[in-house]
């Protein structure tokens, strides 16, 4: 990751922009030879490739010198897989608005050009909502092997510039970005991903604008990039928001100098965001710990152990309160209010948790986050639109807590999983926020005892012992309140199809902080001639697919937490039978005490004893290990593919 400062301290009172368009692209660019094509050589799986795009950004005179942004974008369809390409949405937030919207679709027919043009009436408006509108079109007469174009302006009233994504989910062979900045605007610029760019030029533009009474013109920062051959992204398990890996260029304003030559500052320091945060973000709601100091069950005030008295005060409000699948309340956040109706956002219902906690004089501070889906919150300086969730922090004995009380199977000291994106930013209103690490508090396992024996018709019965702890208790838990036992169980023997349950129990479903325990009875079909059975022995969370697939992952693989499985199962062999084939014994180990497999078989007397145990002990692998990873699991699964086979004496 890279950054840059532009910094543009030319003139500072610009009211008349000579035009800045000729560096944009118009329609007709399309030629035979890219209708002719019918791979893309650099990626013949792709469906699709951009063969062009550009985007150009100058202050239009004509719109009242707003920031616009022409739009250029050329595409080879190569099946009708990437008939998502074919349809284009522009998100319009505010005041923003798009013009100029044109497209064409080629196709060849013989040795001839069909050109079909979009109709204005093709092009569609929708009010999403009270501060959204979408414009959508999508291109006529597309088939395998034509050629889309299009073009559209963006008109933007905000001291903004757009986020622009070489990158994407299908391949580009030519990506580039121009801007044309006046003087009296300062921006940020990042480069975000994994790819170098190709082309970055800057220069200074003479007489850009001009400001009428004043003989000098204005200048203005021309800054070009560019990208070549950008492989398309391609999304696996167990990785954070794409966004974050995506190659692009991210702008932030810095600060913006009138016609008056004041100049604003846009960009604060963490004191000042601290302030926004309070203000905006939790919508003044910290200051409430006397309101809920008069409403919480009075048992809890008489509690003298602090940690007690915060887990009482924990369960109570995870208990009472009931989440409304929002995040953020982005304005209008009353926490009174929702108290009192049970029902909140997680802001809310974490907010309450704070202002109780401070009431029965519990150290406490609110924690604001970005979830792994948001993307990861930047350092360089402060963003607060990067913020999206808010926990709580707790100090207790010396010890610290992260809390979330919006979900009812969380135990105390743990968060879910969508919280565990890097450092957390700690809101200390006094004495100054700053970043901290969180970590999943419990270690996360799967415990496994299986017993096995033969009927009379030969078939396996017998026990199903599961026990989970951490994540895997929390995820467990979740699933269960959401269906019923039927229904659970049908999924069960979906996701099991060679195991039939004949009845489960489940103890610790009602207590959290308790690991939960499943005893399933159970039948197992196995393959059965006169002389010889046969069957695999992993009949529980067997890994038959790799979920690590790219030849090359550019992007760390992120688990969210470690995690440690554990399978022990012993058969009891039937009588006239002896063992003729077993698992081989294996033992694998990832490089840096990464993690460790090991299956260990045996047959004792009448008896098969396996043990098998897996263990991930990082949170987080880098692109470099992304090979050793993926091997590993391949190994894996070809272990667990091996078959007990016993035969008649």
């Amino acid at each position: 990751m890279k950054n840059l400062i532009l910094l543009i301290s030319l003139l500072s009172l610009p009211l008349c922009f000579y035009a800045q368009k000729e560096k944009s692209v118009t329609l007709n660019k399309t030629t035979k030879e890219e209708l002719q094509l019918t791979v893309y050589e650099k990626d013949s799986t792709a469906n699709a490739v951009v063969l062009y795009e550009h985007a150009n950004v100058y202050v239009d005179e004509k719109n009242d010198y707003n920031f616009r942004t022409d739009h250029y974008k050329r595409i080879k369809i190569f099946n009708n897989a990437a008939t998502d390409q074919t349809t284009v949405t522009i998100k319009l937030y505010g005041k923003r608005k798009a013009e100029a919207i044109k497209a064409i679709t080629y196709n060849l027919q013989g040795e001839s050009i069909k050109k079909t043009h979009l109709l204005d009436t093709q092009v569609f408006e929708n009010q999403v909502s009270e501060n959204l509108k979408e414009i959508t079109f999508t291109l006529p007469n597309t088939s395998n092997g034509c050629v889309i174009e299009y073009v559209y302006s963006f008109i933007t009233p905000y001291l903004e510039l757009q986020d622009w994504y070489f990158q994407s989910d299908i391949p580009k062979m030519k990506s580039e970005y121009t801007s044309t900045i006046p003087g009296n605007w300062r921006y940020s610029t990042r480069i975000i991903g994994f790819k170098k760019l190709d082309k970055q030029d800057s220069s200074v533009k003479k007489g850009c604008f001009h400001v009428p009474g004043v003989r000098i013109d204005g200048d203005c920062l021309v800054s070009e990039y560019g990208m070549n051959d950008i492989p398309a992204f391609k999304e696996e398990k167990y990785m954070l928001a794409k966004k974050n890996f995506l190659s692009r260029l991210a702008f932030e304003i810095i600060s913006f100098t009138g016609t008056d030559g004041n100049t604003k500052k846009y960009t604060k320091k963490w004191k000042d965001a601290d302030k926004t945060l309070k203000n905006l973000f939790l919508d003044k709601q910290t200051s409430k710990k006397s309101y809920f100091k008069n409403k919480l069950p009075l048992k809890l005030a008489t509690i003298s152990d602090p940690l007690e008295k915060a887990k009482a005060a924990y369960y109570h409000i995870q208990e009472r309160m009931n989440w409304n699948d929002r995040y953020w309340t982005s304005k209008d956040l009353k926490v009174k209010k929702a108290y009192e109706e049970k029902k909140g956002s997680v802001d809310a219902i974490n907010l309450i948790l704070y202002n109780s906690l401070r009431a029965l004089e519990i150290e406490s501070y609110v924690v604001a986050l970005s979830t792994r889906n948001n993307g990861m919150p930047t350092k360089l300086h402060p963003v607060v639109d990067d913020f999206n969730y808010v926990i709580v922090k707790a100090i207790i004995n010396g010890e610290t807590f992260f809390l979330d009380a919006s979900d009812k199977f969380l135990p105390f000291g743990e968060v879910p999983l969508r919280c565990l994106n890097g450092d957390v930013r700690v809101l200390d209103f006094k004495e100054g926020s700053y970043w901290e690490a969180i970590k999943p508090r419990f270690k996360t396992s799967l415990r496994t005892q299986i017993q096995l024996e033969f009927n009379e018709e030969n078939q396996l019965t017998g026990s199903l012992i599961v026990a989970k702890k951490g994540h895997f208790a929390l995820n467990e838990r979740t699933a269960l309140q959401a269906k019923t036992k039927d229904e659970f169980l049908d999924e069960f023997e979906t996701e099991h199809p060679n195991i039939e349950v004949e009845n489960v129990t489940t103890d610790g479903l009602d207590n959290n902080d308790k690991s939960l325990k499943s005893i399933y009875k159970i039948g197992l079909d196995v393959t059965n001639t006169e002389d010889i059975i046969r069957f695999n022995p992993f009949i529980y969370e067997r890994m038959s697919i790799n979920p690590f697939k790219l030849k090359e992952r550019n992007y760390p693989v992120d688990f969210g937490y470690s995690r440690y499985t554990t399978q022990m199962t012993s058969i009891k062999i039937p009588e006239g039978y002896t063992v003729k084939s077993l698992p081989k014994n294996t033992g694998l180990s990832l490089p840096l005490k990464g993690g460790s497999y090991i299956l260990k078989v045996s047959n004792t007397g009448n008896k098969i004893n396996l043990l098998s145990r897996l263990n991930i002990t990082k949170k987080i692998y880098t692109s470099e290990e992304y090979y050793y990873l993926k091997e590993f699991f391949n190994q894996i699964i070809t272990s667990q593919k091996s078959l007990i086979v016993l035969e008649k004496k």
